[in-house]
């Protein structure tokens, strides 16, 4: 029984699936052993091996606590009122090193967030949908490298090794990026053009050029919404480019365009 439950185990391990999913599924696994424990225990007792049939009778006792943990977590989103697990935790030495280090090293990989043109209140922003052709695309690339030779920005996937990628993609099911959880454009600003919103960006005000246009702010279409509302640029944030996803045995290098994400200030043209 057990052979069969850890054959199942390693197979899911050759599969890329969300982890909560696969989670789900080994507590499902865990279960069935549990329950042929608990066979186990009862069939030793039965035939008189009254010792060892209570020691398998409390690693079922205690296995049953841990497995009620695991659902509420992974089934529910409740948390659990008696979880000894950060107890445990603490006695059994912490984290390995190694989840330390994964650790320290995401939160490294997010790049310092500066606002470039201005604070404002976040009761006033809306996210901006922001569309961007080849040429934009390539103006995008262009910063990205500029920022890269001033040592602004690395794209060493927040200096984390493979083997920390590999756990990283397959614990959030995402993939990582080199540039990190993006990097704000030095300076940026809206322009109407053509009767377009096009967003001109660079690493100084000298040096900009267009890297995409604004389809919708908010819910709203573009053209309505600057009707309606006077529109600020309040932050333009470069994401994607070359990412890493978990293969079978190793990371899978990808290439992949860059994406802007912009947030708009707005204020009552009546106002």
């Amino acid at each position: 029984m057990f052979s069969i439950l850890d054959m199942i185990n390693h197979a899911l391990g050759y599969v890329n699936v969300n982890v909560k999913i696969k989670n789900q599924i080994y507590i499902g696994i865990g279960i069935a052993g549990e329950l042929y424990l608990g066979y186990v225990a009862i069939r030793l007792m039965q035939n008189g091996a009254w010792l060892r049939g209570i020691l398998y009778l409390l690693v079922f006792v205690a296995l049953i606590y841990f497995i009620t943990l695991n659902v509420i977590y992974y089934f529910t989103n409740k948390t659990a009122k008696y979880d000894l697990s950060p107890k445990i935790e603490k006695l059994l030495g912490g984290k390995p090193k190694e989840a330390l280090a994964a650790e320290q090293a995401k939160h490294n990989q997010q790049q310092p967030y500066i606002p470039a043109n201005g604070i404002f209140d976040g009761q006033e922003l809306l996210p901006a949908t922001v569309s961007t052709s080849r040429a934009e695309q390539e103006n995008v690339h262009q910063i990205v490298d500029q920022l890269q030779a001033a040592n602004i920005v690395r794209l060493d996937y927040g200096g984390l090794s493979d083997d920390a990628v590999m756990r990283q993609a397959k614990s959030t099911g995402d993939p990582v990026y080199a540039i990190g959880q993006g990097i704000q454009i030095p300076f940026s600003q809206l322009k109407l053009e053509n009767h377009h919103l096009v967003i001109y960006a660079g690493i100084n005000q000298m040096d900009q050029s267009p890297v995409g246009h604004i389809k919708r702010v908010g819910l709203t279409d573009v053209h309505d919404a600057h009707e309606d509302y006077k529109l600020y640029l309040a932050s333009t944030v470069i994401t994607g480019g070359m990412s890493k996803i978990a293969g079978r045995n190793s990371v899978i290098e990808e290439a992949g365009d860059y994406q802007i994400t912009a947030q708009v200030a707005y204020e009552d043209r009546e106002e």
